[in-house]
Parts: structure tokens; C-alpha cells; sequence
């Protein structure tokens, strides 16, 4: 697992322990049906990046690129 990749798991673990939500939460508020999906993009990155930035929104994470963008 790239360094990058495991800073962006500890990110979104952090979030979701602030938010008091579990994996089967995000699931279900991303919009999936299956949690697989979430562990697959935790675990091995693995996901499109409409649902990397999905998750990136519904967490309040920024995305590398957006400091670029002047948002």
C-alpha cells in the first residue's frame, strides 16, 4: 500500500470514528449495496474516481487537486 493511499485510509477512518458512522453507514449513504465496495476502496484502492470523491464530499476531505483550483 502506497504512502499516499494509506494516508488517505487514516483520513477517512478518522472521519468516520468523528462522525460515529461505520463502514455499513458510509455504504449506505454513498448509495451502495454493498459494503465490499467500501473495504475494496480501503483496502486495496480499488473504486472509480466518482466514488473516491463521493466518499472525498460526504467526509469532508479535500482532494489534492482543489488546492490548485482556488477552492
Amino acid at each position: 500500500m502506497s504512502k499516499q493511499h494509506q494516508k488517505r485510509v487514516d483520513l477517512v477512518e478518522q472521519r468516520l470514528k468523528e462522525k460515529d458512522w461505520s463502514k455499513a453507514d458510509l455504504t449506505q449513504v454513498v448509495g451502495l449495496r454493498s459494503q465490499g465496495t467500501i473495504t475494496d476502496l480501503l483496502n486495496k484502492g480499488k473504486g472509480s474516481a466518482e466514488l473516491k470523491i463521493k466518499v472525498s464530499k460526504l467526509l469532508g476531505i479535500r482532494e489534492p487537486w482543489e488546492l490548485f483550483e482556488g477552492n
